[in-house]
């Protein structure tokens, strides 16, 4: 069906289709168009199909190195076989058309199950556009996979909402398998009672590392499993920033803490105290998926709790682990989940005035828009503070308003 300016969603995407157009255009002509993520998983998938190691050296820049399973590289081999810069336009055509039909599967989802009879409008759409674009710029820029996961996960909680638990679990499945921190699903979906979606989000898993073995052999597969752990672990083997100009980690959760308050009683920023962060998040995070279901049971259920649930950990996930920023895409969800909460108007005035900073806080160009205060606002960490600030901020509104919707079974 072609695309009409008149009516909704087009004008949203068609907007955003003539932005990426404009930006590829733009990166060809000026000699930028690297994509140089992207270009690790193709010198990946290169390497392997030419027997080639592939971790442990750099794929394209110094920093290139393939931190992800061997399946990975294996499903890039397609796009390996073309020459880089047609598989390059490919990549980022797959990255824009999977942040508008996840956006618009997002709006739907929200307006359908938190906020039912609310009527589709542009300014959501184009308010969440305005508050990612500077992170969907640097995917594009890199040709990472974060859009792809986004809209993966999405539409897995798509089919969960929907009743289609086998088809969820297979696609949580294929997101855990490229980035194992969305794991933090699985204990959600089993307190949620969701056994099918789990239990095929772990065969898909258990599948994915297998797999390889069909066209690698047994050893060389298990070979690169080993690899692959190591890489990952040295990935995060630092999860606090304590100090230096190295501000890989300065964005999560524990670094904020650390900063903040735990060092006061004599804590140097190791994993353990981390781990003990994750596992009081944890069970807070559980206490209130219990809360919800104390709720429903006397309410009646609600799929609003489950969406709020879901986009929660995904928005959790790159404050938690060590990741680059342009991860804080998987937040897309929740903060479109707060403009809509906004745009009535009708909030108390504390809510905007929380909100809105947030939102500046994480969506802020700061290196362009604040010079040498750029380099102070990195340090201090302000886009991992806005993101956890805005799940916090969406915990206290579920709190005070837990607006019942279509029940999940």
């Amino acid at each position: 069906m072609p695309l009409r300016w008149a009516r909704f969603p087009d004008r949203f995407s068609i907007i955003v289709l003539i932005i990426g157009m404009l930006l590829l255009v733009a990166e060809l002509v000026n000699g930028r168009f690297w994509l140089n993520d992207f270009r690790v998983y193709y010198d990946a998938a290169t390497a392997l199909r030419q027997d080639q190691p592939l971790y442990g050296v750099a794929h394209g820049l110094s920093s290139g190195f393939f931190k992800y399973a061997p399946v990975l590289a294996l499903a890039y081999v397609p796009l390996s076989l073309l020459p880089y810069t047609v598989a390059a336009v490919i990549q980022y055509a797959i990255i824009v058309a999977a942040f508008i039909h996840a956006v618009l599967l997002v709006d739907r989802l929200v307006r359908t199950h938190v906020f039912p009879g609310r009527s589709p409008a542009f300014t959501p759409l184009f308010l969440l556009f305005a508050v990612v674009v500077v992170h969907l710029h640097r995917e594009l820029h890199l040709g990472n996979i974060n859009v792809l996961l986004v809209w993966l996960l999405v539409k897995g909680l798509d089919h969960l909402l929907s009743g289609r638990r086998s088809a969820a679990g297979i696609l949580i499945g294929i997101a855990i398998l490229a980035k194992p921190h969305f794991a933090v699903l699985l204990p959600l979906l089993v307190l949620r009672g969701q056994h099918r979606a789990w239990t095929r989000a772990v065969g898909v898993v258990v599948l994915g590392l297998v797999a390889p073995m069909l066209f690698l052999g047994i050893s060389r597969t298990a070979e690169l499993l080993v690899q692959w752990t190591g890489e990952m672990a040295k990935h995060n083997a630092s999860l606090i920033y304590t100090g230096g100009s190295a501000y890989n980690n300065v964005d999560t959760l524990y670094s904020f803490l650390h900063r903040s308050m735990l060092h006061r009683f004599g804590l140097h920023g190791s994993n353990v105290e981390a781990g003990a962060v994750l596992c009081v998040v944890a069970i807070l995070f559980g206490a209130l998926v219990l809360t919800h279901r104390a709720r429903e049971r006397q309410h009646g259920g609600s799929s609003c709790n489950l969406l709020k649930e879901y986009v929660l950990l995904m928005a959790l996930v790159p404050s938690i682990t060590l990741t680059d920023t342009n991860h804080f895409l998987f937040s897309a969800p929740l903060i479109l989940l707060i403009i809509q909460h906004l745009l009535p108007m009708t909030s108390a005035i504390w809510v905007p005035l929380t909100a809105i900073p947030l939102l500046l806080g994480f969506g802020g160009n700061w290196g362009d828009a604040l010079g040498d205060w750029s380099d102070t606002l990195v340090h201090y960490g302000i886009l991992g503070i806005a993101n956890f600030g805005l799940v916090v901020l969406t915990v206290f509104l579920d709190q005070r308003s837990n607006p019942e919707a279509t029940s999940v079974s």
